[in-house]
């Protein structure tokens, strides 16, 4: 089918356009008279290439959507309420699974809830609630029972039991402790993982959304996913590109996975595999990013180192074998160093797959130019500002904090720097976004002046490294991540254009249309006509 967007401000490499004509999945020229099955008039609207999230969790997204959201809790006493209805209005539930608190925003302490709380809810189902970093959780006396978690049971391997003054688990379970204890859950269903995927699909496309790369795909997942997925890619039924961030950290498991996968018939351009995704520390706000000396606040803790050196360039040796790039959340300027050195022993000379960090949060000077130096791709989520800027400098001290999150002094020493949201850890809008790269202030506008404004980006290089740099992160350049004759028509209609409004508004601009592979995804307003 030929589709025309007409009456149209669209940005393309060769300068601004009033028309593009797009064939079957591609863009085939520009201010064209054709006639066409399908026209759509933007009625002086902004076209921009769509948004490729380069690091989320899309399936997370959908579970999200599905759970006990607690992101509105300002206190613990929100939390024992939320949970409290979530029974009444769900009284068939076995268990209880929640998700998005942040000690951080509670209005009457930052102190972090206990079993104690959680079994102010209920003692008699299960309870896990996973703070919004997704990197902490608490669970109930009764999850803990399930789990086998006792005064006497050892700490898992990259991860903590939190324990009270006598050594008992107080609940607070930190990284691997805890998918310990979330072991006691059922695993997800195929009708509930198809259900979740459709849920964020049609969510993250209302966003203007054409792409995701995203670590949903594990090995106790793998066959699941793939085959509902690659149904949707058969049928016509993907809303948004899927490029898997697959994290694997048995080696044989990987090698077996990766063997018989990678060549696999069943992928396309629209769903396939991108790159082995490793983490080597925790976050920010849970105190669990590696850092090289203790935290300013809390001189007792230089975070958690959750995966050996070795074993990450094992596993980057395994990835790279089979053509496919290592990246490695990295937060902590210790795990970020770490990372480097382990990266520059896997990759070849000038990084050819691509290699990366995800995050790259926490950075002086040096770690900047050593990314640089061996041309690693860099996976940003700018909107971690709106709430990491509050709390940077108390955690590693004001003269780190003035060389972290520094998006535009990578970029200047050349590195290749993607846009991403980490979803569900915060929400996907890639208007607010981008409005946080280039502003550099919170959804509420603080501090007036941005933080750290040296690091502001243009508009124009926002856009890019949300598009043309997450495509180059997959090595897609030559056919996504642009308006240009050849590349898929992935593409969004804006309400306002976001080079003209004032940067303040940039959070505000609407999503009209979003069309990915030359089909529309999205219509807020009824603008195709049946």
């Amino acid at each position: 089918m030929k589709t025309i967007i007409k009456n149209a401000k669209i940005y393309t490499p060769q300068g601004i356009k009033h028309s593009i004509t797009i064939e079957d999945n591609k863009i085939t020229g520009f201010d064209e008279t054709l006639n066409a099955e399908q026209q759509i008039d933007a009625q002086g609207k902004t076209v921009v290439a769509g948004f490729h999230d380069s690091h989320m969790h899309l399936l997370s997204i959908g579970r999200m959507l599905s759970i006990l959201r607690l992101q509105e809790a300002k206190s613990i006493e929100d939390i024992v309420r939320l949970g409290r209805q979530y029974i009444l209005d769900n009284p068939d539930k076995d268990y209880i699974i929640g998700r998005g608190w942040n000690q951080d925003y509670f209005t009457d302490a930052p102190v972090m809830p206990t079993k104690d709380d959680l079994d102010r809810i209920c003692t008699d189902k299960p309870i896990v609630f996973t703070r919004v970093c997704g990197h902490i959780g608490v669970a109930n006396s009764k999850a803990l029972q399930m789990a086998g978690v006792t005064k006497d049971t050892k700490d898992p391997d990259g991860g903590a039991f939190v324990r009270d003054d006598n050594g008992v688990p107080n609940g607070i379970l930190h990284e691997t402790a805890l998918g310990y204890v979330q072991r006691i859950f059922p695993e997800m269903s195929e009708a509930d993982i198809e259900s979740y995927y459709r849920k964020a699909m049609d969510y993250v496309s209302s966003l203007g959304i054409t792409a995701v790369q995203t670590n949903d795909l594990y090995e106790f997942n793998q066959d699941k996913i793939l085959r509902i997925l690659n149904r949707f890619d058969k049928n016509g039924e993907l809303k948004v590109r899927v490029f898997h961030q697959f994290t694997y950290e048995d080696e044989q498991a990987l090698e077996m996975f990766l063997k018989e996968w990678t060549n696999s018939e069943l992928f396309s351009d629209r769903h396939h595999l991108s790159a082995l995704k490793l983490f080597k520390d925790g976050s920010l706000g849970a105190r669990t990013a590696l850092m090289r000396k203790p935290y300013h606040d809390d001189p007792t803790t230089c975070g958690v180192d959750t995966l050996p050196n070795e074993k990450i360039k094992a596993l980057g040796l395994i990835a790279k074998k089979y053509n496919l790039p290592l990246i490695v959340h990295a937060i902590g300027d210790g795990a970020v160093a770490h990372t480097i050195d382990a990266l520059a022993t896997v990759n070849d000379e000038g990084n050819p797959l691509r290699s990366g960090i995800v995050h790259h949060q926490i950075t002086d000077l040096d770690l900047l130019k050593k990314t640089a130096k061996h041309n690693l791709q860099v996976f940003y989520q700018p909107i971690f500002l709106h709430y990491d800027l509050h709390i940077v400098a108390n955690r590693v001290g004001k003269e780190l904090a003035k060389t972290s999150y520094a998006f535009k002094t990578q970029m200047d020493l050349g590195a290749h720097t993607s846009y991403g949201t980490d979803a569900p850890i915060e929400d996907p809008n890639p208007l607010e976004c981008l409005y946080c790269a280039v502003t550099r202030k919170d959804l509420k506008g603080n501090p007036p002046e941005g933080f750290m404004p040296l690091e502001k980006v243009t508009v124009a290089e926002a856009l890019s490294n949300y598009s043309e740099e997450s495509a180059y992160a997959i090595r897609m350049e030559d056919r996504l991540g642009k308006l240009d004759i050849g590349h898929y028509a992935d593409l969004v209609i804006l309400s306002n254009d976001p080079h003209e409004v004032e940067p303040d508004n940039i959070k505000d601009i609407q999503v009209l249309i979003t069309m990915m592979n030359g089909k529309v995804t999205f219509d807020r307003y009824g603008f195709i006509k049946p």
